[in-house]
């Protein structure tokens, strides 16, 4: 029951990554679309010029014939003042910095956590309708080692709690309580656990973004510091892009996971009790061997 257990959260995590992969491709795809827009706006513009240029017969008019134009000796390249074109993902990386960088590795791990959760955290694994009605046939046939079989080559948590506490069900009803909450709690710890990474994602992401605001802030005043005379706009922009591209980014990658963070959460405590109740019924069904006292339900793990 363990091994297919483990199976079952090395699928989970196999299946994050495939996700990852995809949520990588799309970035790609993004930042290659993003490319050619540019590229197909910069031909769109030389167009247009080329179209400028040419004279237009108009009907009734003489064709005005162009004036020989003496060759004219190219312009030098006004050092460093026309901005080069950048598409979408070389922009974003170079308006990051540093602690861009960081929140982006904190987002590709949010969505790996999210997606892990989304599949770990299915009322399936929980209480399975099949195994249910299996083993409410098995023990209306008081079949009670087929019930136990049963629950124990079921990986999910309900089943998991019934083979625990059957395994220990001739020591008396409080060998049996034990038993079961300990697991739920082990169980719900490791919920918690991996939720608490979410949480701490929420928090550290804004944090991030908001060192990335005092750095372009300070570039910025820099900038200004260290000029003799008034600094042109174009130079005082890096700084501030940088200052608000990185808040930017940790609002959006701390948003989603505070969101995800209370409705995954609220969603295991939801299913931790339900899992209770129904192990607390199932369980009272099984008759009372090596002690008069039926054995009460077991504790909800706590939340």
């Amino acid at each position: 029951m363990l091994s297919n257990w483990r199976t079952n959260q090395r699928t989970s995590f196999w299946g994050a990554s495939v996700c990852l992969a995809v949520v990588v491709f799309a970035v790609i795809c993004l930042a290659i679309s993003s490319s050619a827009f540019a590229f197909q706006d910069a031909n769109a513009k030389d167009a247009a010029a080329d179209d400028k240029a040419i004279p237009v017969e108009m009907p009734g008019e003489p064709v005005a014939q162009p004036t020989a134009i003496a060759p004219a000796t190219p312009a030098e390249p006004a050092g460093g003042d026309q901005p080069t074109q950048k598409n979408f993902l070389e922009w974003l990386i170079a308006a990051s910095g540093p602690f861009g960088a960081c929140i982006f590795v904190e987002s590709f791990i949010m969505v790996a956590l999210i997606i892990m959760c989304l599949l770990q955290i299915r009322r399936q694994n929980f209480l399975p309708p099949e195994f249910i009605a299996g083993y409410e046939a098995k023990l209306g046939a008081q079949d009670y080692q087929g019930a136990f079989n049963l629950a124990k080559s079921d990986d999910s948590l309900l089943a998991r709690l019934l083979a625990v506490g059957m395994s220990k069900f001739q020591r008396g009803p409080d060998a049996v309580m034990k038993a079961m909450s300990e697991l739920g709690e082990d169980e719900n710890m490791l919920l918690e656990h991996r939720l608490n990474y979410l949480a701490l994602i929420a928090t550290t992401a804004p944090m991030f973004g908001l060192l990335g605001t005092v750095q372009g802030m300070v570039q910025a005043f820099e900038e200004i510091a260290n000029s003799n005379t008034t600094p042109k706009p174009s130079e005082l922009a890096e700084g501030i892009q940088l200052a608000l591209v990185t808040t930017l980014e940790g609002l959006i990658v701390a948003i989603p996971a505070m969101i995800a963070y209370s409705l995954l959460r609220n969603r295991v405590i939801r299913l931790m009790f339900d899992t209770g109740l129904v192990s607390e019924d199932l369980i009272n069904r099984l008759p009372a061997r090596t002690t008069s006292a039926t054995p009460t339900s077991p504790p909800i793990p706590a939340s």
